[in-house]
């Protein structure tokens, strides 16, 4: 790696410049290479000399240094140092060799002639090693860091997650970021909780939920020559969302035999709108094919044989009753960010802060505002409803209502 590659990886200009300063061999006790890492100790304020190396097979990097910054500029230095030809080949120390074998522990299997899809994981592994480290990073700065890193900081670890195959991770930190950025008045619980959907990413045991979120991806072709499942399907839930480069509509339906929802998402790039999987408030007499994954599953539709009105589906009494349903969702799909929720007999209400659809136990459960609610107060004038929609944790999205027992309206 050259000089200017090396001063590419500096999260921002003052390290870059402290990395300069510092790559003179007069200020290192002791350097060295090996065809598996670099070393040094490098003199700074404190009595005894900083620890620094750095992984040549992906350039992670750990110092002993108090810095907040990844990498730090002692990393960087290091490298230059490294690129200057000042290193010299020597034996490893024992605190190298023990720092490398804790990461490639956490990183790699057992090496056997690997397929392609065995290379991708080995290549995934290797970038959640780099997600760890990038976390252990964001640890030992804190929350209140966040918000003045340089983009390059954040940069840096998603291209590092694309190049390792891993554009899940990247698409995570990027909500991540974009959390931070926002500055809403609780942005910290949110970046807490982004933070620790990407800790359990980096104990993933490569289940089908956890490889949807790493980025694996299966084409639809596969999944139509692979498992099929026939019932009646009854499309209450519908989402749409726009990240300014690809609109998408995803969609719910509550298979009535199974017992459990699937959803379907269609994608749309270049400005053009997606068009729907299935035609909402319908209830469907169909086949259709899942995708790895948690529950729900995500489903490509195949053969339609019948299709009419929805009608009533099975609701729990209480909100208690439906998120103790939604736990073992979350429990297979820790990830899961949308979970479709239902109630009989809701009624809305306010206070200062919110509103709110009360069951019949007197259980609150916060509802967004919006078009869905509005419909559901104009066709049920303040009178208890049936309520179905999708939770994220904090509010419930009104997709559907009902009277007590009856046929279901779309309201989204």
């Amino acid at each position: 790696m050259d000089v200017e590659a090396v001063l590419a990886q500096a999260p921002d200009r003052q390290v870059a410049t402290g990395a300069s300063k510092l790559a003179v061999p007069a200020k290192w006790p002791e350097l060295g290479h090996d065809d598996a890492a670099l070393w040094g100790l490098c003199q700074g304020s404190g009595k005894s000399p900083y620890q620094v190396c750095v992984d040549l097979s992906d350039r992670a990097t750990k110092c002993s240094c108090p810095s907040r910054k990844f990498p730090c500029k002692h990393a960087v230095a290091l490298q230059l140092l490294h690129a200057n030809g000042s290193t010299q080949e020597k034996p490893q120390p024992d605190w190298v060799g023990s720092w490398l074998h804790a990461r490639h522990a956490r990183a790699t299997t057992e090496r056997k002639p690997a397929q392609p899809g065995k290379r991708r994981e080995e290549s995934v592994r290797a970038g959640i090693a780099g997600l760890t480290d990038w976390l252990t990073d964001l640890s030992a700065g804190g929350l209140a860091t966040l918000p003045s890193r340089e983009p390059l900081w954040w940069q840096g670890i998603m291209a590092r997650m694309v190049d390792a195959q891993a554009p899940g991770i990247a698409s995570a930190i990027g909500e991540l970021r974009s959390v931070v950025g926002a500055n809403r008045p609780r942005w910290y619980e949110e970046a807490t909780d982004h933070i620790g959907r990407l800790y359990l990413l980096t104990r993933t045991d490569f289940s089908d939920a956890a490889r949807v979120r790493l980025g694996f991806t299966t084409t639809e072709q596969e999944v139509r020559a692979g498992e099929s499942w026939a019932d009646d399907w009854v499309v209450l839930l519908r989402l749409d969302s726009d990240d300014g480069k690809v609109r998408t509509v995803r969609q719910w339906a509550w298979g009535r035999s199974r017992k459990q929802w699937v959803y379907t998402a269609r994608h749309a790039a270049g400005g053009a709108i997606p068009v729907p999987a299935m035609t909402p408030g319908a209830e469907l007499a169909a086949v259709m094919h899942p995708y790895p994954g948690g529950l729900p599953r995500r489903v490509a539709v195949g053969e339609v044989t019948r299709s009419g009105p929805a009608g009533p589906i099975p609701l729990p009494d209480t909100w208690d009753q439906a998120l103790a349903a939604a736990e073992s969702l979350l429990v297979n799909d820790p990830w899961l960010r949308l979970v479709p929720l239902c109630c009989k007999g809701t009624r809305p209400a306010r206070d200062d802060r919110s509103l709110y659809l009360i069951d019949a136990a007197e259980r609150a459960l916060p509802v967004r505002a919006g078009a869905s609610l509005a419909q559901a107060l104009a066709r049920t004038g303040g009178d208890p409803f049936d309520a179905m929609g999708l939770w994220d944790g904090n509010s419930l999205q009104l997709c559907a209502i009902a009277e007590p027992g009856a046929f279901p309206e779309v309201v989204s």
